[in-house]
């Protein structure tokens, strides 16, 4: 039962960032000829600013850059599965987590192939996909009625892939 809640949630949630994907540029961000926020700082749009200047590493090429900061979350990523292995408090909900983690790894490793392959429209879904897979989460710990331990790493996690789908809408 607990998991058919999540997955509803997590099904809405997909849809919402897709929604907001889709809306994209509408943020009022000036952007040059070529696709690059005006002034050079190509981070000054996203949601997270300072989580987007660490993961794209003074990258200026838009598409350079959502690459660099997606490799960044999968090793995030990764690092997080680690931490949900390890057991502890939950240890049943942890699980989940784990599964969870797989689930957002298969589709960060989905999204950067779509990247390569220039399909914007299902990197745009698979990053999304990976996003609600953490929200799913802690939304496991939150029905059980626990405090995740996971909830500060799954936030900065979708911090990571609300910024990756900004830098996408900067991809000429």
């Amino acid at each position: 039962m607990a998991f058919n809640v999540c997955k509803s949630f997590s099904m809405v949630f997909l849809g919402m960032a897709i929604l907001l994907v889709l809306a994209g540029p509408a943020h009022g961000r000036r952007l040059s000829r070529k696709g690059r926020s005006s002034g050079g700082d190509i981070c000054r749009g996203a949601d997270y600013p300072a989580v987007c200047r660490a993961a794209v590493k003074g990258q200026k090429n838009p598409f350079v850059a959502t690459q660099v900061a997606l490799k960044q979350l999968i090793s995030s990523t990764q690092g997080a599965k680690k931490s949900a292995s390890k057991g502890g408090k939950g240890s049943q909900v942890l699980g989940i987590c784990k599964e969870n983690y797989d689930d957002a790894l298969d589709n960060l490793q989905s999204s950067l192939n779509k990247m390569r392959a220039h399909d914007k429209g299902s990197f745009n879904s698979y990053v999304s996909a990976s996003l609600t897979d953490f929200v799913t989460c802690d939304d496991a710990f939150s029905e059980m009625g626990i405090t995740s331990p996971l909830s500060k790493n799954n936030a900065r996690l979708r911090r990571m892939a609300s910024n990756i789908l900004y830098l996408a809408t900067l991809w000429r």
